[in-house]
């Protein structure tokens, strides 16, 4: 079977820092990549509220959900789970979108089963960052944030 997801991912910069998120080694299929917070919406949920829900249940902190930066996709496969032998294959279609913050008392307790986070930490936004094990889905994104961050045309503004 053949599905189409929409996801949103997070961007929260503070002190010329992205707030990133890496899997455990046990996530499937992306052990100890690096991302950040976020993920699919599900059914009847506001937009704002999805990514809102996601970025607490990734790292444990309310977030303001402030205005797109760019789009995303990617594509999973994963075992069928009718028992049909037929495998779920997912385009997932991404807004990653900027969001601010209060509180940076980080935590995992939220995290639900497909989250499998161990670490959540505050990157510097430079070229080092395309040295991490990075989501391949995270890497366009990743380079367009560090060209914009350095020529100083990122406007973090939330509304």
């Amino acid at each position: 079977m053949k599905q189409i997801f929409f996801a949103q991912k997070a961007l929260i910069v503070k002190d010329g820092k992205l707030l990133m998120i890496r899997k455990s080694k046990n996530e499937q299929p992306n052990p100890l990549r690096w991302d950040v917070p976020g993920g699919r919406m599900d059914y009847g949920e506001e937009i704002d509220g999805s990514l809102e829900r996601e970025v607490y249940e990734e790292v444990g902190v309310k977030a303001k959900i402030g205005k797109p930066y760019c789009l995303g996709q990617w594509f999973v496969t994963r075992p069928s789970k009718n028992n049909d032998g037929e495998p779920l294959e997912m385009q997932i279609v991404a807004v990653y979108r900027f969001c601010s913050i209060k509180d940076t008392k980080f935590s995992t307790d939220n995290n639900t089963n497909s989250d499998d986070i161990e670490l959540v930490e505050w990157v510097p936004i430079d070229d080092n960052m395309l040295k991490l094990d990075l989501m391949a889905a995270m890497i366009p994104t990743i380079k367009q944030l560090i060209q914009d961050f350095n020529a100083g045309k990122l406007e973090f503004s939330v509304l």
